[in-house]
């Protein structure tokens, strides 16, 4: 992913997210500048279809949603699965799995001792057939997980040496 794509990845954001999910694109950019390693565009003709951003960050401490700064912590072991989304007229293009590949590829070529991510949309399942399981916050009072809405689900994975 580069700065250009951002307007690419409102647009599929917002065919995806209910307007309480939306990021700007000044949040967006920000995780991009944090780790421009580890986000990444989905083309099908070259026109971007899906997007996949993920960011170091400490295990157990997901990021606020729309925030817009993001510097990752000096103590960060995970890459934090922070937003996955394919423009409904891809769906079944494999942008999604090419996606999620990248992501785990990415994992097991880093530092990283976790995977993490919050599941919304009734998306836990789906991140289950990946190996991710429900798990706690670390400080639940710190109210980052309000931010990402009604029945988001904090979920993590051990990186396989």
């Amino acid at each position: 992913m580069r700065a250009e794509d951002l307007a690419a990845v409102l647009e599929i954001q917002s065919c995806c997210y209910d307007a309480a999910k939306l990021e700007s694109r000044e949040s967006f950019l920000a995780k991009l500048e944090a780790s421009p390693a580890t986000c990444f565009i989905a083309t099908v003709a070259e026109v971007p279809v899906g997007y996949l951003v993920a960011i170091p960050a400490e295990e157990g401490s997901p990021p606020s949603l729309n925030e817009p700064t993001y510097v990752p912590p000096p103590a960060a072991n995970a890459l934090y699965l922070h937003d996955l989304a394919v423009h409904p007229r891809a769906r079944g293009s494999g942008a999604a799995a090419a996606l999620v590949a990248a992501y785990f590829h990415t994992l097991r070529q880093s530092q990283a001792r976790f995977g993490c991510l919050t599941a919304v949309n009734q998306s836990s399942t789906y991140w289950e057939r990946h190996g991710f399981r429900s798990t706690s916050v670390a400080d639940p009072e710190a109210g980052c997980m309000d931010t990402y809405g009604e029945g988001a689900q904090y979920m993590s994975l051990r990186v396989s040496v």
